[in-house]
């Protein structure tokens, strides 16, 4: 395995191991979420330069603030309050589009969605969500700025900004009517039946991300998105029942390395799976993480009920993706007219 392999697995691993174990010993509210938010920044090739992360722990900071305070004073109003839903959804994907970035527009949609939610059941508690996703965030910077330090990445390769710039080559419009067309309606489901499941909120808003980024949404990826959120959900299963057998913290931390070291391992790899690795430890953290460090009302859920919430959640969504990119392919601008 090549140096930078293994070093890379050695980041991912001390830096979301770390925060995974470390939030279930201080036990500070919503830690699974600064694992998974670690997780995404050392899947990245590089470090995220400091400045770029202090705006971005601001941004959260004043997003969520504004969330808790637009939607407490909608909250009396059902068909506005859902408007603004729908409407903060919609802006949400636009400015990811524009360029913002996966995790920008995750924070966006945590803001959209989930805030609200929490809103309709209390305000006082939206609050916690208010302090604790941008304070989840911050943590996460430090432990991956501490990782990167530890376990110095290669520098990035010439190409990079060429593969960018030929990326970013689709019609914004289209894709913004196509994910608006899919997540909407989910996220308008869950207030019209009074669903309160955060971790599913936050499950769809990180998949409908990771799916907005790709190109299209059909057959191929769509098997493999459900692959990956399958294989994650399996494995949380079974670290459940062994955390179930063995109630210990350091069982929990151990089961955290392991999985860190080995998706990590996979996702080097020539195995078949190793593009649904990534997708699988997000996946194992939301839901074993949330099941042994639960937040508000949901703490008599048990994970298998957690991982059929998700699973129908994933499958919901990458189904309507693939069905929406059936009658409304994404096209390049050079292609809108036809």
């Amino acid at each position: 395995m090549p140096t930078e392999d293994r070093r890379s697995i050695l980041r991912l691993t001390f830096g979301t191991a770390g925060v995974f174990g470390l939030g279930l010993l201080i036990d500070w509210p919503l830690s699974f979420v600064g694992a998974v938010f670690t997780a995404l920044f050392l899947q990245a090739p590089a470090a995220m330069p400091l400045k770029v992360a202090i705006k971005l722990y601001l941004f959260a900071i004043l997003l969520m603030l504004a969330s808790w305070m637009i939607f407490s004073l909608l909250a009396p109003y059902p068909l506005v309050f859902l408007g603004g839903v729908a409407i903060a959804i919609v802006l949400s994907f636009g400015w990811s589009i524009a360029g913002a970035g996966i995790l920008p527009g995750v924070l966006a949609l945590m803001a959209a969605m989930m805030i609200p939610n929490v809103i309709v059941t209390s305000e006082e508690l939206a609050l916690v969500l208010v302090a604790w996703i941008p304070g989840n965030l911050l943590i996460a910077g430090f432990a991956s700025a501490l990782s990167f330090t530890l376990f110095p990445a290669d520098p990035p390769a010439k190409g990079g900004a060429k593969l960018k710039k030929e990326a970013s080559d689709f019609d914004p419009v289209r894709r913004l009517v196509r994910m608006s067309m899919v997540t909407v309606p989910f996220a308008l489901a869950f207030f019209l039946f009074g669903w309160s499941a955060l971790l599913v909120l936050f499950f769809v808003a990180l998949l409908s991300q990771q799916l907005a980024a790709m190109p299209s949404a059909g057959k191929k990826v769509a098997i493999g998105m459900l692959t990956a959120n399958l294989f994650g959900a399996g494995i949380a299963i079974v670290f459940y029942e062994i955390n179930v057998i063995a109630p210990s913290v350091v069982t929990a931390i151990l089961l955290a390395v392991f999985l860190c070291v080995s998706l990590g391992a996979l996702s080097k790899s020539e195995h078949p799976l190793a593009p649904a690795a990534g997708s699988a430890l997000t996946t194992v953290l939301i839901v074993y993480g949330g099941s042994i460090a639960p937040f508000s009302d949901e703490a008599d859920v048990k994970s298998v009920v957690r991982v059929v919430q998700i699973g129908l959640s994933a499958l919901i969504v990458i189904v309507a993706y693939a069905v929406v990119d059936e009658f409304l392919p994404d096209r390049s601008p050079a292609n809108k007219s036809s």
